[in-house]
């Protein structure tokens, strides 16, 4: 296997899926303003910045694969760095996002403690990502799934628990939405460059063309 991080190995597979992306709603959940400065927490190929991008002040994605940020368009500023120690002052931005990447952090409650630090009065954190199973047993599984296809994988949030950390920090939850999110297995393998006995491996532990998965999006506040 060659050297880097999954996303390093597949970043030409992910920017193009993500890029392929309508990001309109999730960009009227953002309620971006001109004045905006904006930060995309792993953020990877910048495809969310550069929808927001026009409607904002200025905007910067933070990345843990450099060859991600190599996808970033021009006019949008790229910070190579961590989620759970942010290279940023405090309150240095108006809007924090994060999509579908909490369970790629190793410690997505120090994540989300640092995206609290850097927002500012008035600005929103607006968060997207995949819920684990309620049930414990179906919830194990999955991370099996998870983990043949992305080593890497972390783990799926749990539902409610993002809300600790931010409303822990004096944000308030300003609204949220969950809904099931059907996945064809074939490309959903592909992206992450998983094939050979591990893809056929997921797809025998799946048994079917396609599955489900709970997603949730929220927006958090902090009070002027």
């Amino acid at each position: 296997m060659s050297g880097g991080s999954r996303f390093d190995r597949t970043a030409d597979r992910y920017a193009a899926m993500a890029a392929a992306r309508d990001w309109a709603g999730f960009l009227e959940w953002c309620d971006p303003g001109p004045d905006d400065r904006a930060l995309d927490v792993a953020g990877g190929p910048g495809a969310l910045a550069g929808a927001l991008h026009p409607r904002v002040g200025s905007i910067t994605v933070l990345d843990t694969s450099a060859r991600l940020l190599e996808f970033v368009p021009e006019g949008i500023g790229r910070s190579l760095g961590r989620a759970e120690q942010l290279p940023f002052e405090d309150a240095s931005f108006d809007l924090v996002t994060c999509v579908n990447s909490l369970h790629h952090i190793a410690r997505p409650p120090r994540a989300l403690d640092e995206m609290a630090r850097v927002l500012g009065p008035g600005g929103r954190i607006v968060l997207e990502d995949f819920i684990a199973d309620d049930d414990p047993g179906r919830a194990r599984r999955w991370e099996e799934i998870e983990r043949i296809r992305d080593p890497e994988h972390g783990r799926l949030i749990t539902a409610g628990e993002p809300r600790v950390p931010l409303l822990g920090a004096g944000l308030d939850l300003d609204a949220e939405e969950m809904w099931l999110r059907v996945f064809d297995v074939d490309p959903w393998l592909e992206v992450a460059g998983c094939g050979g006995s591990a893809a056929e491996h997921v797809r025998a532990l799946i048994g079917a063309p396609t599955f489900e998965l709970r997603v949730w999006r929220a927006r958090f506040r902090r009070p002027e």
